[in-house]
């Protein structure tokens, strides 16, 4: 067995149940788990994953992931480990990792025209949200708990921020901008020039 399957399974075996290994726990402990009847199945799944992932990496689906330091202040702000998908007009898709604080200063200072995922992961689970490069425009969701939605609803939609006290003018120009998408594209778009 492939050293990368292997350490693949054991991730693939202790996320599903939770599980951790002990610091002092022998290795020939853990290859009796690993051939094993029951851990074939983690096996089988690892396999499945590489094999994806050579796949796409074949098919060039990767993104270059640039690797964003921590700069050693403490605070809760800037704790959520973040892997953010970066839409670029200048300079093309990429992957930031880091934290919080960390990625979204390290994109402030050095990219414009770009819009962007950012996953938090924590504890196992994750919370996606998009942002655009400037902070007047904003990247709204699909509503998924509002009963009786309409097809606006499921859509994504960019559009400018406008208070609540706005005039209709306001609130008429900012829908006439507005953008609505059923998936966010995967590249940036000639119409998010005109934000």
């Amino acid at each position: 067995m492939k050293p990368e399957v292997r350490e693949l399974a054991l991730k693939i075996f202790k996320r599903t149940l939770g599980f951790t290994f002990k610091p002092d726990v022998e290795e020939s402990t853990i290859d009796k788990l690993v051939e094993s009847e029951p851990f074939q199945y983690y096996i089988e799944q690892a396999e499945k994953q590489l094999d994806k992932r050579g796949k796409a990496v074949l098919n060039n689906k990767y993104y270059p992931v640039i690797e964003v330091p921590a700069d050693g202040v403490k605070g809760v702000g800037g704790g959520a480990y973040v892997l953010c998908f970066v839409y670029s007009k200048h300079n093309g898709n990429f992957v930031l990792k880091g934290y919080h604080r960390e990625v979204k200063a390290y994109l402030k200072k050095n990219y414009t025209h770009y819009f962007c995922n950012m996953s938090m992961q924590w504890m196992g689970s994750h919370r996606d949200f998009w942002k655009f490069w400037k902070d007047s425009v904003g990247v709204h969701e699909p509503s998924k708990y509002r009963k009786g939605r309409s097809k606006e609803d499921m859509q994504f939609v960019v559009r400018p921020y406008i208070s609540w006290h706005c005039s209709d003018e306001e609130k008429d120009e900012a829908d006439a901008k507005a953008l609505r998408f059923k998936r966010m594209p995967k590249r940036w778009i000639p119409e998010f020039d005109n934000f």
